[in-house]
């Protein structure tokens, strides 16, 4: 249950012939898109094809452990291409024979996009490279504005029990692919974001301003409580320490929000197709929603644990990573899967210190317009689950329909001035 196993083809008959020993690999029937995977019928399906590989092979194991004892499902949907920024296309060849790491494993020579577009799994540094491309080279817009974010927590015997509501803003100093976020003049700080809370009343206003660094430096946070009207400062460690009351280490958005440099290890385990949620048919909650169930769609609230997502899932290739973590941190290790093309991570695992699986995360993506350029795109997640399986708890977020990227706002308008201001 732990661990994925390496898995090879599943051999039929065998043919001996000229003295030799042949083995010819014997597929299944191939199941049909639409079909949901479940506990009840998983096993019948694990031999059988979707998209030519066997459902075996698609799903990683601690979340096929999912499917078989925490009501998991999974939708099957063929693979839909996702559309290519060409400004991105050609950042990242620009980067091809631009881009190197350094002995510190910091990079020479980055503008913008995937620093590295070719992966060699023979480099020692594959596995760093890949996390450098999936924390630099998403399609992520030169700026991010989530007006409407939702975080629900959820126990897992009794189902929701609160909902917080907050407005998330991002602006990237750095990689900016279409307007000028002002690199000249900050080559130290790669991105700037707040967070105002807007709900429950107890929360409502308090809020935080996170500066980022390129080469690897702490994060610095300022935190400001709006009952108090004080201002906390922080740098450090923070990002291993958990998000308030939600399951979420710091380091647990987005799957893993470490910078590239401070985690002790990377390592490529496979490269491999899996079923993700890359195209979601259900991307937001729904504010006019009578009930919880009708305002988040995608997740099961009606089923223990309740906090499942009903989604389609479609194979992607990715490269499995697994990162190790530095001391002080709760976990010993995480296992990410990340797009091979689009370096945006679909799902991850969590250890214990001592090796046991702690939690996993799941994200459903979504394909965005570009503000005022109709050859732009972007590839993000919009709703998100992390389950705890030691305290049988989970916390899930998703996003509304009002989510806009590459808008005017600029770096230096993420500020503890525009926190203290902001309408709630």
């Amino acid at each position: 249950m732990m661990r994925e196993k390496k898995t090879g083809s599943i051999f039929g008959g065998m043919l001996l012939a000229a003295g030799l020993l042949f083995t010819v690999p014997a597929y299944g029937e191939e199941v049909p898109e639409g079909t949901v995977i479940t506990a009840q019928n998983l096993k019948s399906l694990l031999d059988k094809t979707f998209e030519g590989e066997t459902i075996q092979s698609l799903i990683p194991e601690n979340f096929q452990w999912q499917i078989r004892t925490k009501g998991l499902t999974m939708k099957l949907a063929h693979t839909k291409p996702h559309p290519k920024d060409p400004k991105w296309v050609a950042a990242a060849e620009r980067n091809r024979d631009a881009v190197t790491l350094d002995d510190a494993n910091l990079l020479n020579g980055w503008e913008a996009g995937p620093p590295f577009p070719a992966i060699d799994l023979q480099d020692p540094k594959a596995g760093r490279k890949v996390m450098w491309n999936m924390y630099l080279g998403k399609q992520r817009g030169d700026n991010q504005e989530f007006p409407d974010v939702v975080i629900a927590m959820i126990n897992g015997k009794t189902g929701l029990e609160r909902v917080q509501k907050q407005f998330f803003k991002r602006s990237f100093a750095r990689g900016a692919l279409r307007r000028d976020n002002g690199a000249a003049e900050n080559k130290r700080i790669i991105e700037k974001s707040l967070v105002v809370q807007t709900s429950p009343q107890d929360l409502k206003g308090n809020g935080l301003v996170l500066i980022r660094y390129l080469n690897g430096d702490p994060d610095w946070l300022l935190a400001y409580a709006v009952a108090a009207r004080k201002v906390r400062r922080f740098s450090g460690d923070f990002w291993m320490d958990k998000l308030g009351s939600t399951d979420y280490l710091a380091d647990d958005v987005l799957v893993l929000s470490a910078h590239p440099t401070w985690y002790a290890d990377f390592k490529i385990i496979a490269k491999k197709k899996i079923l993700v949620v890359a195209n979601s048919a259900e991307p937001f909650w729904k504010k006019n929603g009578d009930t919880p169930q009708e305002r988040f769609p995608v997740f099961d609230l009606k089923t223990a644990p309740y906090w499942n997502p009903v989604d389609e899932w479609e194979p992607r290739e990715v490269y499995v990573i697994e990162g190790t973590t530095p001391e002080r941190h709760p976990y010993s290790r995480k296992v990410l899967y990340v797009d091979a093309e689009q370096w945006t991570p679909y799902l991850g695992e969590y250890f214990t210190p001592k090796g046991k699986l702690w939690k996993t995360t799941i994200q459903g993506h979504h394909v965005f317009p570009v503000e005022d350029d109709p050859e732009g795109s972007v590839l993000w997640a919009t709703w998100a689950v992390l389950s705890d399986f030691l305290v049988d708890h989970a916390s899930v977020l998703i996003t509304s329909k009002d989510t806009k990227f590459n808008t005017d706002l600029k770096p230096s308008e993420v500020n503890l001035k525009a926190v203290k201001k902001a309408k709630w």
